[in-house]
């Protein structure tokens, strides 16, 4: 076991057998178990955080399983620390310190945060891995498909009342590097070269690593509340740096990439929530890197919520082949694009307790771009699938 996890495991059982008698130390909780089968295609990836949500031959029960931590010590009636430890499936349940930050209250309307954070980018940002937030298995994962989630810097959110209109304001700024980076390095692999051996069976992914670095962080959110209407506008830019590495070659020259580009990534979110009714859109663009949506509709029956939603994900880029077309690739400007697909979910919650939730979830994927964005066993360059999900989401 990895040095960092025993240190977590000993600061978690720390916790439990000391602060837990401290009045100023709160513990609470969160988890999730997710379950899956491929009902048809080659196999579904619904490229989670960490590279989680992968599902091939028979049921999956670990990839998307997780489970969140989080400790508040109020030092005094201003300032709280805070830290959350995530153990994720996907990383055979390593405790990983996901957040750590002070938050200091300047008035009941004012807050300070310093440390390591949630990157505010989308509408279930804060808490997209708490399953009884939100109606479905998992976000539409075509949508919340940015490769860095947390980072580390400062924030100022200001809450204003204007009669029956609330909003919240949060300005924030910092950096995060991530090596490697664990989705991106995944997207690389099932898009770049995938090896099979003489009877045409898949046998594995082109090694390589891939980095991202991202600086000069700057954003704004203002989320606006009037009865059962929240309107969610965000706003992020910086400077990022992707590169490529042949894996077992590092610190070496890099495959591609390395160079700092100006990057901007914006996000708009509509929701409608009255009664038994849960509506929602999102949409968010990523300079020169791809364009994603979903929408969503819910209705609530008791303690059952049926739903159904459907996300798509466009890329922008179209690669061309040394020759060009005659070669066997399209045309960069009238072509397919390299990554373009769609989902669409139908489901329902079944609420066990107001902290406890079961859910079913039957999901099509549609690959319309040319590059493979998962296993392909038969080569075709397609990897359509349909698959069944079930979850137990709680919290504590």
């Amino acid at each position: 076991m990895k040095r960092a996890a025993i240190i977590t495991y000993l600061l978690l059982a720390s916790v439990s057998s000391n602060l837990l008698a401290n009045e100023k130390v709160k513990l609470s909780g969160f988890g999730s178990i997710v379950g899956g089968v491929v009902i048809d295609g080659d196999g579904y990836w619904a490229r989670l955080p960490d590279g989680a949500g992968q599902y091939t031959h028979g049921i999956e029960l670990q990839s998307e399983s997780r489970l969140g931590v989080q400790a508040r010590y109020a030092a005094n009636d201003s300032l709280n620390i805070i830290g959350q430890v995530m153990l994720r499936g996907v990383n055979d349940f390593e405790p990983q310190l996901e957040w750590f930050y002070a938050n200091y209250s300047v008035t009941p309307d004012i807050n300070f945060k310093v440390g390591k954070m949630r990157l505010p980018v989308y509408h279930f940002s804060d808490y997209m891995d708490v399953g009884v937030a939100y109606p479905w298995v998992r976000v539409p994962s075509d949508a919340y498909s940015l490769a860095v989630t947390n980072y580390q810097g400062l924030s100022l959110d200001m809450n204003l009342d204007f009669g029956d209109v609330t909003s919240t304001i949060r300005l924030y700024a910092g950096q995060q590097d991530t090596d490697p980076n664990k989705l991106i390095t995944l997207l690389d692999k099932y898009k770049g070269e995938q090896l099979y051996d003489q009877n045409g069976t898949f046998s594995g992914l082109r090694e390589i690593r891939t980095t991202k670095k991202y600086e000069q962080m700057k954003g704004i959110v203002v989320d606006t509340n009037y009865e059962s209407i929240t309107l969610r506008l965000s706003y992020l830019d910086g400077k990022e740096n992707f590169t490529s590495y042949a894996e077992g070659q590092y610190p070496s020259n890099p495959l591609f990439g390395g160079e700092w580009v100006d990057t901007q990534f914006i996000d708009v979110s509509l929701q409608y929530d009255a009664d038994r009714i849960l509506a929602l859109a999102e949409w968010n663009d990523y300079d020169n890197i791809y364009t994603s949506w979903f929408t969503s509709f819910a209705y609530r029956l008791d303690k059952w919520t049926p739903y159904i939603y459907y996300s798509e994900f466009q890329g922008t880029f179209r690669f061309i082949a040394p020759g060009g077309i005659s070669n066997g690739y399209e045309d960069g400007v009238t072509g397919t694009l390299d990554d373009y697909y769609t989902s669409v979910g139908v489901g329902a919650r079944y609420d066990l307790s107001p902290a406890t939730a079961i859910k079913f979830e039957l999901l099509k994927f549609n690959d319309k771009g040319d590059a493979a964005v998962f296993v392909d066993q038969n080569q075709d360059g397609k990897t359509d699938s349909s698959a069944f999900f079930m979850s137990l989401d709680f919290t504590f």
